[in-house]
Formats: C-alpha cells, sequence, structure tokens
C-alpha cells in the first residue's frame, strides 16, 4: 500500500482523533513564519484534513491546498485544492509566498520535495515545515503501541519503510537542515521544540494515536466490545503521562534565494 492510499477513507476520523493534536502544531507552524501571512498566497501541501491551511487562513492568507489522497482532498472541497505529489506539483515557477509542509517531510524523500517546494515559491519566499523529532522515545507512542502490540498488532510494511528510510533524515534537525541547503534553501533553520498541546487529556491523545493511518485500519476491524477495551486499557496508560506530554518536533524554517532562477523544463505546469 502507497503512503497516499494509506489516508484514504480516513478523512472524517482523521479530523475528528488526529487532528486534536494536529491543530495546535499546525497553529504553531505558522506561528512560526518570518513574515506576516495577510494577503499572501501560500501552499499548504500535504494538507490533509486541512489544519495548516486553515492556521494560514486565520492570519489572512490565500491558500492553495495539495495532497496525494483523493480522500482528504475531497474532504476539503470547499477549497482551492488539487491532488498531487509532492515531487511533481501542478505549479508554475514561483507562484507561491510561501509553502507549509505540516509533517509532510516523514512521508516522502526529503530532498525532492524541498526542491519541488522551493521551485514554486517566489525568490525571497519561505518554505516552513515541521516533522516529528527523533531524539528520544515519545512516551504517548511508546505507551499505545506496546499496548496495541500485546494485542496483535503489527505495524504494516509501509510504515515500517517510512521509520527505516526516511525517518533518519526528517526526524534529525542536522539532517534535515543539509536536505534543504541541497535543494537550495538558504537561511535555513532547524530547531526541536517540545510543543504544549493546551488542555487536551488521556482521551484525546489516545483518540489522536488511534486514528493514524497504520492503525486505524486495524482498530476498525475489532468488534466493538475489544475497541472499547482498547480504548478503557489505553486511556488509563496514557493517563500519567499526558500532563507532562509536551511532543518534540523539529521545526524547519527557510528562504528562497534571490538569485535568478532557471525555470523548470519538464511539463508545463498550471499556474495556482
Amino acid at each position: 500500500m502507497a503512503v497516499a492510499t494509506a489516508y484514504d477513507g480516513l478523512a472524517e476520523s482523521w479530523d475528528r482523533g488526529a487532528g486534536l493534536v494536529y491543530r495546535p502544531l499546525a497553529r504553531s507552524l505558522v506561528a512560526a513564519s518570518p513574515f506576516t501571512f495577510r494577503g499572501r498566497l501560500v501552499l499548504d501541501a500535504g494538507s490533509g484534513t486541512g489544519a495548516v491551511a486553515e492556521a494560514a487562513r486565520q492570519r489572512r492568507a490565500r491558500v492553495v491546498v495539495a495532497d496525494r489522497s483523493h480522500g482528504m482532498v475531497e474532504y476539503q472541497h470547499r477549497h482551492r485544492a488539487a491532488v498531487a505529489d509532492v515531487a511533481a506539483l501542478p505549479f508554475g515557477d514561483g507562484v507561491f509566498d510561501a509553502a507549509l509542509a505540516g509533517f509532510l517531510l516523514n512521508h516522502v524523500p526529503v530532498v525532492p520535495a524541498l526542491t519541488e517546494l522551493a521551485r514554486v515559491v517566489r525568490p525571497g519566499g519561505v518554505v516552513l515545515a515541521s516533522t516529528w523529532a527523533g531524539q528520544r522515545p515519545d512516551p504517548v507512542k511508546a505507551v499505545v503501541d506496546a499496548l496495541m502490540t500485546s494485542w496483535g498488532w503489527v505495524p504494516p510494511a509501509w510504515y515500517q519503510d517510512l521509520k527505516v528510510h526516511l525517518e533518519p533524515t526528517s526526524s534529525d534537525p542536522g539532517r534535515l537542515a543539509t536536505a534543504a541547503r541541497t535543494a537550495g534553501l538558504v537561511d535555513v533553520s532547524a530547531t526541536v521544540r517540545h510543543e504544549d498541546l493546551g488542555s487536551l487529556d488521556a482521551g484525546g491523545v489516545v483518540a489522536y494515536r488511534l486514528a493514524m493511518p497504520h492503525v486505524a485500519p486495524w482498530v476498525g476491524r475489532l468488534d466493538t466490545p475489544s475497541r472499547v477495551e482498547l480504548v478503557r486499557q489505553a486511556v488509563m496508560r496514557v493517563a500519567p503521562v499526558v500532563g507532562e506530554w509536551r511532543p518534540a518536533v523539529v521545526l524547519l524554517t527557510a528562504r528562497i534565494g534571490c538569485q535568478e532562477r532557471r525555470r523548470s523544463a519538464s511539463r508545463p505546469r498550471a499556474s495556482a
């Protein structure tokens, strides 16, 4: 199964569960912008159900969303949207003032993705991205995943592949910064932040974790009594750690150099 198709059919449950965590993280990403968003044309790449897009709109940006998952794009049908691979975006060079990528780079080869995001942003514009940091085991993920494993859950092959081949770069600020420079970005900064998610309780944290695409299909195959019991046990295990939970996130900020740039010689691309 491809990563993109893993998200199809999950948009509503993702927004309801995982959105409890990704919405505050999206606001944090947008707040890190070195410029104001008012009136700017912004691309939200790997938009999912639109947490980053909504955070940018709240700051009066004009937003176009793109995602490889048809289901996620359809969920945002009221917005300007494109079903698109971040490695081959259907937009012209320098169309956007900024490109935002909230938890996209942990799903794709980093350098090609950043190169393409840089291409569609005007000289002097910015690229902002967030990924999960890999400094130490996350306590919430660890306890929930251990419980599911004891129930017979096995991570799908596509997820294990991401962990082995993509996470070593996306989760390390030094490697991520190097990848950004390789992609031609300048003024690159990649730092680890421990994010405050506000008053999220154990039930909300469990809902987030069980909505993830490498987990949700397995949970969905459980009968109702088993699913209720799994949630009950997960909430009990998460409750002692949730009060101090500050998930570690790598925040990448970078600019597009102002030197003259060659236009892409590949297939024609539509304007946003």
